[in-house]
């Protein structure tokens, strides 16, 4: 399986589907969304699996979708 470029997350969106959760995240670096289903059971772990090894998804159209969960900022410093 491939890897996408590592990035942090920004938002994640999820939906029911047919064969369980499907997840649209946004990562910081804003240049794609990914789209992936949830196959453990930790949901921050989850959206990492989708952002590392999701497909793409249009950015705008992920923009337009509800919010599930957003993700905090925090600087490079190590500041929380």
């Amino acid at each position: 399986m491939s890897a996408n470029k590592p990035d942090m997350p920004k938002q994640v969106s999820w939906f029911n589907g047919c064969g369980g959760r499907i997840g649209v995240g946004g990562g910081r670096s804003a240049e794609h969304a990914y789209i992936g289903m949830s196959l453990r059971h930790d949901e921050d772990a989850d959206v990492e699996h989708i952002l590392k090894h999701g497909a793409r998804f249009p950015l705008q159209a992920a923009l337009l979708l509800p919010v599930s969960k957003s993700y905090p900022v925090y600087e490079e410093a190590g500041e929380k």
